[in-house]
């Protein structure tokens, strides 16, 4: 699929600008056309599930659309491989990093260290106040949260008991998602949070805590959750119960596993997709900037869309990696 125009034409008219970031001069002045451009490398804190997938495959389409090369690796949510990984990087000549890293904190060390080894750097999936790299693109993840609560709400009819699944430990996009939650449930006084859990990336554990939700109440409507791992726990738990007709459930974050049940129709009512596809592409448009030395926008922030059975084929697209 050829989507790098459209995601330059879009970022022009979207992203969420929070001052400009413009490099000096470097000794030999803005790169020539003809001459030969720098590695770039792409680490990222997993590639094991579609969403990550995603980010690597708009990165390499845009990095062979712009004429460079991307290493890229993994560091299976260790922090301490991801400073591995850097470093790795350097030694392999990368100059221009994308970071994807587990923790805030992870984050904060890897442009210090990116830094330090003289490569200029862009983070991918999360938007930290103050950070120290050249540029950060992320979601939207508190409007991402705000329209998929409102999406629930619709479902069930503006009415009754819900759920919400997060992260078990504090990081910018799932706070972000849950405020927004906790944002379009106050507009609805017949919606009652009956829990707020951290069942993280873990389908079992989500379901044990969803069916544990339902068997304490048992009137219970519907279920949020902050990325589609949990998203498919808690269907698992509601298939269990027996109770597809009176629960409903929404997911932020897109994955083929939760499309298939949006296609379902029986409990899945949307998915609000984030397209970390163009996470990546975005990532490698900037970085190509600051080689040329040119201006670019400190924070990106990309818009998502609710995925229902209307258009679910369509965005099942972006995750075709053949």
């Amino acid at each position: 699929m050829k989507k790098l125009a459209p995601i330059l034409l879009a970022l022009s008219m979207t992203i969420s600008l929070t001052g400009c970031k413009e490099d000096s001069p470097s000794n030999s002045g803005t790169q020539g056309s003809g001459a030969p451009k720098p590695v770039m490398g792409l680490m990222q804190h997993n590639q094991s599930d579609s969403f990550q997938r995603a980010m690597l495959k708009g990165a390499q389409e845009s990095a062979d659309a712009l004429g460079y090369e991307l290493l890229d690796a993994a560091a299976n949510d260790d922090p301490v491989k991801e400073l591995e990984i850097i470093r790795n990087f350097s030694k392999r000549g990368v100059e221009l990093l994308i970071l994807g890293s587990t923790t805030q904190a992870a984050g904060e060390t890897g442009v210090e260290l990116a830094h330090s080894l003289g490569m200029k750097v862009v983070t991918m999936d999360s938007i930290q106040p103050g950070s120290l790299a050249e540029g950060q693109v992320g979601g939207d993840d508190v409007a991402a949260g705000y329209l998929a609560a409102k999406a629930l709400v619709k479902a069930i009819g503006d009415e009754g008991k819900v759920a919400i699944s997060k992260f078990p430990t504090p990081i910018p996009p799932s706070e972000d998602r849950v405020k927004g939650f906790y944002q379009a449930f106050k507009e609805y006084p017949g919606i009652e949070v009956v829990a707020d859990a951290g069942t993280g990336f873990d389908t079992i554990k989500a379901m044990n805590w969803a069916a544990a939700i339902i068997q304490a109440n048992p009137d219970i409507r519907g279920f949020i959750s902050i990325e589609d791992t949990s998203g498919l726990g808690i269907v698992r738990a509601i298939e269990n119960a027996n109770l597809e007709d009176q629960i409903k459930t929404i997911t932020v974050v897109e994955s083929q596993a939760i499309y298939e049940e949006v296609k379902n129709g029986k409990i899945v009512a949307g998915v609000f997709a984030m397209h970390s596809y163009n996470y990546g592409a975005l990532c490698v448009w900037l970085l190509d900037r600051v080689h040329n030395n040119r201006p670019i926008p400190y924070i990106v922030k990309t818009t998502g869309v609710l995925v229902t059975q209307e258009n679910v084929d369509e965005n099942m697209a972006y995750l075709n990696f053949d």
